[in-house]
């Protein structure tokens, strides 16, 4: 199995050593000779009147319009390709960067359709890319459909990996998968007081990962793809009664997973730890797997009902309300089959082979309410009232049977057959009732000062159940806190705002929700000239858990400083400066050594962003840009991004642009992550 890993690891150069001088020569001319086209363009337009755009394309009565983009990639990479792919996962090749297409009618007169829209971006290999299309016939119908593609790649060397130190840069628990999302909903009488809608959704996860089977004081690699499907289907209608709108929608979610881990046929894993049963026994054996297979089989179904109404009762009261129920089914089914020689610590035998299936089904049934309402008896003063209830039961049951062929154990072999079966039940109950409030109050004091004040309620109520261990178990939690904010138009050019909230609770809930809090937001926006906008941002946080098995501190300073300067229509720059403090400790249970210990972490980072956009020609556009994150603490790291643009429109209907960017990755005391990357992209955009 390791040299599976391996093989998996290896990851080949990306360009060779006489590709990579040759496609630089033929990048650098490509860009010359499109600079000096550009600029004889440039000199012979201006000496010509500028001709007024088209507005679209006519065909009878319908006026089309659409714009095409597309270019080419080339990338340049150096150092950790997966770190590269984890984070960046740009490649190289040919791509589609743009593609839009309107066909209107303006009068709405159109047969079968008054507008219709289609978009596509990133398309050709890029990890991120959609499509859009919208179908519309003036008061009749409208027709919307969205496709998103996302690739999900996390092979971190450093992550979920024991065997780092042998000099292993794969990640046990690593994923290569993608997601794909399509979405159509098609809605009758848009206008009207009374609209129907029809929506379905799909969405599937399929690619490449690994897991871990643990047995013993050892575990082992597996193959352990993804395969998820989820298709919901929705009705509703929208229904205007006088000043209210009522909306009425069911929808029914049915998913399904069906993964199937296994090892590759004919290899021998010997796990992670090559010695795994005490070495100094009378009968010491190593320890490996030969074959593995695990089937699991997940299905569910959720009906959801959705109600929903708001409006404007008065010209001073309005209101807005929803309720949801759902009742969500699970079923699991599980048949796992290993053998080798293997050593479970609950019988202190060596295993040859074992069988495991397992019998699950869960429920879920939730309701969830809100309302809220604003009452403005004054054109200075207004309050709001929050008010949300939310009630869900979780409950289930799981059945495994477990058969073992057991061969000796620590002291030598012992008579055969020897057979272990282990049959378990487990059953939970779990019961949760939550329930806020929020009330806020606004006075405008004058036209250039606003005061808040608001005050929030929390009260949550937890039942666990255990009907095996004839065990209940309860807890309470109450919750307030207070807000205070103001809003300030100092000057014409000054703007303030600024927030604080206390919040304390009555006991511990969860070991991260906080007992005892305080933000403080404050943003401010000085404008002295009209092309010159500058801001700050400041957020000030400290929670403390000071429960004797949880001990929880966390400390947030966070500073944004802001420039925007636009001297005229043919510059224009942006610059930012972030700086974050955060500090956090939080009392952990060591998962071997069984002690308490202290997990902290802290970061010191620092990101400043800048962006200069020049036009030097009428139709030449130049960009600059830069970003840079300094961060210091229990991650220490330098990432640099410059990058560069340039572009230029011929008349009518082309631009041409060139665009670069670099990459630096550097992280302090771990090189095997950094990597250095250059993507040069050129394109072309064609208006029709």
């Amino acid at each position: 199995m390791r040299a599976f890993i391996r093989r998996v690891n290896a990851c080949p150069t990306l360009l060779t050593s006489r590709f990579v001088p040759r496609a630089r020569r033929w990048l650098v001319l490509a860009v010359l000779v499109g600079l000096f086209v550009l600029i004889t363009v440039e000199l012979r337009a201006q000496e010509s009147a500028a001709q007024p755009a088209q507005e679209g394309l006519r065909l009878g009565r319908m006026v089309a319009q659409s714009e095409l983009e597309f270019g080419w990639r080339q990338l340049f990479l150096g150092g950790n390709r997966d770190l590269y792919r984890s984070q960046i996962n740009l490649d190289e090749g040919l791509r589609l960067l743009g593609l839009s297409f309107t066909s209107r009618y303006p009068e709405n007169t159109g047969s079968l359709f008054d507008l219709l829209t289609y978009s596509m971006t990133s398309w050709g290999g890029d990890p991120y890319n959609a499509a859009s299309l919208r179908v519309e016939k003036r008061g009749l119908y409208r027709f919307d459909f969205g496709y998103s593609r996302i690739v999900y790649y996390n092979f971190l060397p450093t992550f979920a990996n024991p065997l780092l130190g042998r000099g292993e840069q794969l990640g046990q628990h690593s994923m290569d998968a993608a997601r794909r999302r399509s979405e159509y909903r098609l809605t009758f009488f848009p206008d009207a007081d009374f609209r129907i809608h029809l929506a379905y959704e799909r969405n599937t996860q399929f690619g490449s990962a690994f897991t871990t089977f643990p047995i013993g004081l050892d575990e082992f690699v597996l193959l352990d793809p993804p395969r998820t499907t989820m298709d919901e289907y929705r009705v509703g209608v929208d229904v205007r009664l006088g000043r209210l709108r009522l909306t009425v929608e069911q929808g029914f979610r049915a998913f399904k997973n069906d993964i199937h881990t296994s090892q590759p046929e004919g290899a021998i894993n010997l796990g992670n730890s090559t010695n795994p049963a005490n070495p100094t026994s009378a009968n010491p054996q190593q320890i490996l797997l030969q074959t593995f297979a695990r089937d699991s089989g997940i299905r569910g179904l959720v009906p959801t009902t959705r109600l929903g109404l708001h409006g404007h009762l008065h010209r001073t009261f309005s209101l807005s309300g929803r309720f949801a129920y759902s009742d969500a089914n699970l079923d699991f089914t599980r048949q796992e089959r290993a053998t080798g020689t293997l050593f479970d610590l609950s019988a202190l035998r060596y295993v040859t082979a074992q069988t495991s299936t397992s019998l699950a089904h869960a429920s879920r049934p939730n309701a969830l309410a809100d309302a809220s309402v604003n009452y403005r008896p004054h054109r200075r003063l207004t309050f709001t009232n929050t008010t949300r209830f939310q009630h869900f039961t979780i409950a289930g049951d799981v059945r495994t049977r477990t058969e073992q062929q057991l061969s000796a154990d620590l002291r030598g072999p012992l008579p055969s057959p020897q057979t272990r079966v282990v049959a378990e039940w487990l059953g939970a109950h779990t019961s949760v009732d939550s329930f806020a409030n929020y009330v806020e109050g606004a006075v405008e004091l004058t036209p250039h000062l606003i005061l808040r004040a608001g005050h929030r309620f929390t009260h949550r109520r937890a039942s666990l159940l255990r009907p095996e261990a004839g065990e209940r178990e309860e807890s309470e939690l109450n919750a307030h806190a207070v807000l205070g904010g103001l809003s300030l138009r100092a000057t014409p050019a000054l703007r303030l705002f600024a927030q604080i909230e206390r919040g304390s609770s009555d006991t511990v809930f969860t070991r991260v929700a906080p007992r005892r809090f305080t933000r403080l937001r404050t943003r401010a926006q000085y404008r002295p000239i009209t092309s010159l906008t500058l801001g700050l941002q400041l957020l000030v946080t400290d929670a403390r858990n000071p429960n004797p098995l949880v001990d929880g501190v966390q400390r947030n300073r966070g500073l944004t400083l802001t420039t925007l300067w636009t001297p005229g229509e043919r510059c224009a720059l942006s610059l930012s400066y972030t700086r974050t403090d955060i500090t956090s400790a939080i009392l952990v249970l060591h998962p071997r050594l069984r002690t308490i210990e202290s997990s902290q972490y802290t970061a010191n980072d620092n990101f400043v962003d800048g962006d200069l956009i020049l036009s030097p020609l009428r139709n030449l556009r130049l960009a600059l840009g830069y970003s840079v994150v300094n961060a210091q603490g229990t991650l220490p790291l330098n990432f640099h991004q410059p990058r560069g643009m340039i572009a230029y429109t011929f008349p009518k209907r082309f631009t041409w642009s060139v665009g670069w960017r670099w990459y630096g990755y550097n992280q302090k005391g771990l090189a095997l992550e950094d990597y250095r990357a250059h993507t040069l992209t050129g394109s072309l955009k064609i208006a029709f």
